[in-house]
C-alpha cells in the first residue's frame, strides 16, 4: 500500500526545475560543520506557507546476495583469529603478505662481508632474539584531559576523579608525576595522598586503549607463521599490468608451505613493551620466530645477491602466511598489519677504538624486515550458518533483511519495481524536498543471536558502484567544494534503533532528469573517516561485481524488519521508500 495526492498530475516544467536547483543552496546555509555526520536536512527547514508537509509512502522490493569469495587485497582492515556470529556461522581469518628488507644490501655490524673478508676479521653476527610484531589498533583519548584516557578512567568527564582511591585526584597526580592507576605508586607502603617523598619508577610509563579485538581477548591460541614459495604479483597481467593482481578470500596457501619460521601459544598483552631503556613500543601481538632459521636466511648472507635488490629480495624471501588455531575461546583481531615488523637483534665482535693491543667487545644491533604493500585475507568458513539465515536469505518476499559482514550477506534493493508507478509520479505537480529508506533494526532477532551491530550502512548503485549520496554546495567554500552526504549512521533509539539513508539526490535525477532507476545495494561497512571514495572489492558471484571492502573485513552483522512483516507490531517500521514533497501549482 502506498499513499496517493488527489490532485493531478503534471510533469515538472522548467521553472520547478531551476526552484529544485536553488534549493539546496538555499538549505547548506543551515549546515553548521563538515564533519563526516552531517545535520540532516529535511522538509522542516522550508518556510510553513511553501511546505504543506505532504508524505508518501511506496513498497520497495529486496533480495538477498550470499558472499562465499571475496578480494581481500584491496588496501582494507585485515583479520586475524577466529569469528563466531551467532547467525552467520564461525570463519577463521589468516593473512598472507609480502615483505620488504629496511634497507637493500644491508651492512650487519660496523663492517660489509667484504671489508671483514679484507681486514681478515669476522664480526661473528649472531642473532639473539626474532620478533614477528603486529601492532594493535590503539588510542589514547582523554575526554577530561586529566592525564588517564577513558579506558581506565573512573570518571573520564571529572578530572578530579580519583580513579586509585589514594586521595589524590587523576589531574594532581599527573601534575605530581604519581600514577593515578597505583595508589602506592613508589612501593614504600605509604599511599601517594600521605607521601611526601613519592617518586614515580616508571615516570614514562603508557597507557593504551585496544581498539578493533571481537571476542574474549583473554582468550589463548596458537599463532604459526610459515615462509610460502609462493611470488605475489603487485600487478594483473591479464588487465595489461595496469590493476592490482587480485587475491581473494579461498586463496588456498598450504601447498606452498616451504618452511616453518616460527610459532608460539599466545595470551595477549596490552601493555606497553620495553624492549631496552630507550626503546618502548606500543602494545602489539608477538610471535617468537625461529632464531637458527633467520641466522641462515638473512645474517649469513650478508653480501649476497639475495639481499641486494628489492627485485632480487621478493624473489628470494617470496612471502609469508601467518595462522591461529585452537582457540580457549573465539577471538577475532583487527591489527594494523601496515606496520607489521619482523625485528631481528643480534650481537656482534668489534674492535675497540684507541686500544693497544687491541681490545674486542661485544656490540648489539637491531634489524627490520616490514610488511609489503601487498597482503590479502584468507576467510574460511568453519561453522555453517543457522537454518534461520537460510530462510530469510531466500524468501522471495522477505519479512526481514540480514547483513552481515566478512563471508555474509549483501541486499539489493529495487525502487519502483513497477514502471508505471515511476512514469506517474514523474506527471505529478511535485517538488521532491527529501527521500529516505530508513532501516529499522529487529531488536528481538538480534537480540537472540547477540549480534553486534555495524556503525554504519553503505547504498551504492549495483550497475555502476557509486554510492547513494546527497550532495550540496558548501557557501562556506565559495561553491568550489562538494559537500557529500553518505548517511547511514546507526541511531540509537531506546526503542528501536535504526539507520536512514538520504536518497534525495538520486530519486530527483530519475524523477525529473530521467536518469537510469537502477537496483540498489546495501551493505555494513566499517565507519569510514572521509566522505571520499570507497575502496570496492570484487565478488566471485555470478550476480554481483563489487562490494565495499569494508564489508569484507567488517565482523558485524545486523537484522532489519523487512519490506514485508508478518507481525502486525513491526506494520510501522516495515522497509518502504519514503518522500516528502511540494505541490507546485
Amino acid at each position: 500500500m502506498f499513499l496517493m495526492p488527489t490532485k493531478p498530475f503534471i510533469r515538472l516544467n522548467f521553472k520547478t526545475r531551476m526552484i529544485k536547483k536553488i534549493f539546496p543552496i538555499v538549505l547548506v546555509l543551515l549546515l553548521a560543520s563538515c564533519d563526516k555526520k552531517f545535520n540532516e536536512v529535511g522538509a522542516e527547514v522550508f518556510p510553513p506557507n511553501t511546505i504543506q508537509a505532504n508524505k508518501a509512502l511506496y513498497p520497495v522490493k529486496v533480495s538477498h546476495t550470499l558472499i562465499d569469495v571475496a578480494q581481500t587485497n584491496t588496501g582494507a582492515v585485515l583479520q586475524l583469529g577466529e569469528h563466531r556470529d551467532n547467525l552467520f556461522g564461525t570463519t577463521s581469518a589468516a593473512v598472507v603478505s609480502q615483505f620488504n628488507l629496511s634497507a637493500y644490501a644491508p651492512t650487519f655490524g660496523d663492517k660489509n662481508a667484504a671489508l671483514e673478508s679484507s681486514e681478515s676479521f669476522d664480526e661473528q653476527e649472531t642473532i639473539t632474539d626474532v620478533w614477528l610484531e603486529i601492532p594493535f589498533f590503539t588510542n589514547q583519548n582523554d575526554a577530561d584531559g586529566d592525564g588517564l584516557i577513558d579506558e581506565y578512567d573512573f570518571d573520564d568527564s571529572d578530572p578530579n576523579s580519583d580513579s586509585d582511591g589514594d586521595g589524590v585526584s587523576d589531574i594532581a597526580e599527573r601534575n605530581a608525576g604519581t600514577d593515578p592507576l597505583n595508589p602506592d605508586t613508589d612501593g614504600d607502603g605509604t599511599p601517594d595522598g600521605q607521601d611526601a617523598e613519592t617518586e614515580n619508577p616508571y615516570p614514562d610509563k603508557k597507557l593504551y586503549a585496544i581498539d578493533s579485538l571481537f571476542g574474549n581477548r583473554e582468550a589463548t591460541f596458537d599463532v604459526e607463521i610459515t615462509r610460502l614459495n609462493y611470488f605475489l604479483r603487485q600487478l594483473d597481467p591479464n588487465q595489461n599490468f595496469e590493476e592490482l593482481q587480485p587475491y581473494y578470500s579461498n586463496f588456498n596457501f598450504a601447498t606452498y608451505k616451504e618452511e616453518q619460521l616460527g610459532g608460539a601459544n599466545i595470551n595477549l598483552n596490552f601493555n606497553e613493551i620495553i624492549v631496552e631503556e630507550s626503546t618502548n613500543l606500543t602494545p602489539r601481538l608477538r610471535a617468537p620466530l625461529d632464531k637458527a632459521v633467520f641466522q641462515q636466511l638473512i645474517i649469513n648472507k650478508e653480501g649476497a645477491t639475495e639481499l641486494s635488490t628489492a627485485e632480487l629480495w621478493q624473489d628470494y624471501f617470496r612471502s609469508i602466511s601467518i595462522e591461529t588455531s585452537n582457540f580457549s575461546s573465539p577471538l577475532l583481531m583487527l591489527l594494523d598489519f601496515n606496520r607489521m615488523t619482523i625485528r631481528i637483534a643480534y650481537t656482534y665482535k668489534a674492535k675497540k677504538p684507541d686500544t693497544t693491543p687491541v681490545e674486542i667487545e661485544d656490540k648489539n644491533k637491531e634489524f627490520f624486515i616490514n610488511a609489503g604493500t601487498l597482503k590479502f585475507n584468507t576467510i574460511t568458513k568453519t561453522a555453517a550458518a543457522v537454518p534461520e539465515l537460510n530462510s530469510i536469505v531466500s524468501a522471495t518476499a522477505p519479512t526481514q533483511i540480514a547483513l552481515g559482514g566478512g563471508l555474509g550477506s549483501v541486499a539489493t534493493i529495487t525502487l519502483f519495481e513497477d514502471n508505471e508507478l515511476l512514469e506517474a509520479i514523474k506527471g505529478k505537480p511535485w517538488l521532491l524536498n527529501e527521500a529516505n529508506l530508513t532501516f529499522y533494526v529487529d531488536k528481538n532477532t538480534v537480540e537472540q543471536y547477540s549480534l553486534s551491530l555495524p556503525e554504519r550502512l553503505y547504498l551504492y548503485n549495483a550497475n555502476t558502484n557509486a554510492p547513494i549520496i546527497d550532495f550540496l554546495t558548501d557557501a562556506s567554500t565559495s561553491g568550489t567544494q562538494n559537500k557529500l552526504v553518505y548517511g547511514g549512521f546507526l541511531v540509537n533509539n531506546d526503542d528501536t534503533p535504526y539507520y536512514k539513508i538520504r536518497l534525495t539526490e538520486y530519486l530527483r535525477d530519475i524523477i525529473s532528469e530521467d536518469s537510469v532507476n537502477a537496483p540498489l545495494r546495501l551493505s555494513l561497512t566499517n565507519a569510514f573517516a572521509t566522505q571520499g571514495a570507497v575502496a570496492m572489492a570484487k565478488v566471485d558471484n555470478t550476480s554481483i561485481n563489487k562490494i565495499p571492502a569494508g564489508t569484507v573485513s567488517s565482523p558485524k552483522s545486523v537484522v532489519f524488519v523487512g519490506p514485508n512483516p508478518t507481525d502486525p507490531a513491526l506494520a510501522n517500521l516495515k522497509l518502504q521508500l519514503e518522500l516528502f514533497y511540494t505541490d507546485v501549482e
